[in-house]
């Protein structure tokens, strides 16, 4: 089976114990394959807060647009949140 996937691509996760599970996934998929924890909010549609990760190739480099793109299409409520941790992301991206 044959799949695309757009890439940088957000999930969230309830506890974030769960980033080592998926980060483990990912790599089986494909070693070039990184997680990065991005953001802590809430979906558009409610619920409690949430911790968002961003799946992106390990030498990319990812642009604030596409992060904030990544995130809005998976649901991050940029009314109610604000990304404390994309900044830490884009600078440890520039320096590999």
């Amino acid at each position: 089976m044959q799949t695309t996937v757009e890439l940088p691509a957000a999930f969230s996760v309830r506890d974030e114990n769960e980033f080592l599970p998926i980060q483990h996934l990912m790599a089986k998929l494909n070693p070039e394959l990184r997680i990065t924890r991005v953001a802590t909010g809430v979906h558009v549609n409610g619920g409690t807060t949430v911790f968002w990760g961003l799946v992106h190739l390990r030498d990319e480099v990812l642009t604030k647009k596409a992060v904030e793109a990544a995130l809005r299409e998976a649901g991050f409520d940029f009314g109610h949140n604000v990304l404390i941790q994309a900044s830490e992301l884009w600078n440890e991206l520039r320096t590999q």
